[in-house]
């Protein structure tokens, strides 16, 4: 039996002639547990020639790469630099690539929607006080959730009501709707868009209205999503009051405001409605009869076609009576709805709060947004 001493020096004298001299006639090199291995894992230390690692150890059998070349992940065998990654997705550039870092869920990329028209037609009637309050507690969490979510924060924001004339005017003025303010509601400043179903309101009168102008942007019906006031100049437009006609009629709301006739240059909602924004229509009304004049069909295609056609550009929101417990009616609005298919979602008027019904919403706008990119 060979001397453990000789048995040593041997194991070394080889290890040394492996070392000297490779296939390649250079020195091939061979990484330990403890060696010094730039890896994205989170080794320390500086090597001259980087190589692939599995489990923390150099690939002996690789080619020496050179010093120019950034080090692969761990358990990666491509030579380009990855991004680390924590239960398998990626934490590099969250925001490109849809994931948040802190949250793991999933966000939109920089291929989603650059422009979003919101269109708010409000029922004006006697009956909508507590509707119309339920509806601006709502607003600052729904837009607030609008802009944590969608990629973009260029928005217009219109409100319009749904009687062609109401109830108050200069020398007409003797319903109990009318006498709110000292009767702001009868005097006469009012503009002609003022009155003008369809045309984005900025000048709310009669009773639980804000009875003031609402501070828009000068010739503007529509607020701007960098409005450094977007919620209280929402919620002094959203209070269109109950002095509005008896015959509640938001489908012919929505038609109008997004007709030629009120898009036109020099016209009331002039550059409301973008050709590259989606559309995300929000109506609200209690009455139970059929007053609109355009069908649930002639409703969808005037819509579809202020879009140019492309239905997927629009979701349609409506929160409307029908649900048990609510009333009836409402049918009519309901089957307009039905006809938007996935983008189109129906919630009951008679709710306590619509905030819930905004925040289940925002994944459809996300949705639409995502298949729509600027």
């Amino acid at each position: 039996m060979m001397p453990l001493r000789s048995s040593l020096s041997c194991v070394a004298a080889l290890a040394v002639l492996l070392v000297a001299c490779g296939d390649d006639g250079r020195a091939n090199t061979s990484a330990t547990a403890g060696s010094s291995v730039s890896t994205i894992s989170g080794s320390t230390g500086e090597t001259q020639s980087p190589t692939s690692s599995t489990g923390g150890l150099t690939d002996a059998s690789s080619e020496p790469v050179s010093s120019s070349e950034p080090p692969t992940t761990s358990g990666s065998t491509t030579d380009a630099p990855t991004s680390s990654s924590t239960s398998g997705a990626s934490t590099t550039d969250a925001t490109d690539s849809g994931v948040s870092a802190s949250t793991g869920t999933t966000a939109v990329g920089p291929e989603g929607c650059k422009q979003v028209d919101f269109l708010f037609v409000i029922d004006n009637s006697v009956s909508m006080e507590n509707e119309q309050t339920a509806l601006t507690m709502a607003f600052p969490g729904f837009i607030d959730t609008i802009k944590n979510t969608l990629p973009t924060s260029d928005y217009h924001i219109m409100v319009a009501d749904t009687d062609a004339e109401g109830r108050c005017a200069p020398g007409i003025c003797t319903h109990s709707t009318c006498q709110a303010q000292m009767k702001y509601a009868c005097k006469d400043i009012f503009s002609e868009c003022d009155t003008t179903r369809g045309a984005g309101v900025v000048h709310p009168a009669g009773e639980f209205a804000s009875n003031m102008p609402c501070d828009f942007d000068p010739g503007k019906r529509y607020l701007l999503g960098d409005d450094l006031a977007l919620t209280s100049n929402f919620q002094c437009a959203a209070k269109v009051g109950t002095a509005g006609n008896g015959s509640e009629r938001p489908m012919d709301g929505m038609v109008e405001a997004v007709s030629p006739a009120l898009l036109a240059p020099g016209a009331c909602n002039e550059g409301f409605l973008r050709d590259g924004a989606i559309l995300v229509v929000t109506f609200i009304s209690d009455d139970a009869n059929v007053e609109d004049m355009n069908t649930a069909q002639q409703t969808y295609d005037a819509v579809v076609a202020a879009k140019g056609g492309d239905v997927d550009k629009i979701v349609m929101l409506g929160l409307i009576p029908g649900d048990v417990g609510c009333g009836g009616g409402g049918k009519h609005w309901a089957d307009m709805i039905a006809l938007f298919g996935p983008r189109g979602i129906k919630g009951s008027v008679c709710a306590p709060e619509f905030n819930t019904f905004f925040q289940d919403a925002v994944n459809t706008i996300l949705d639409t947004c995502v298949i729509n990119p600027g």
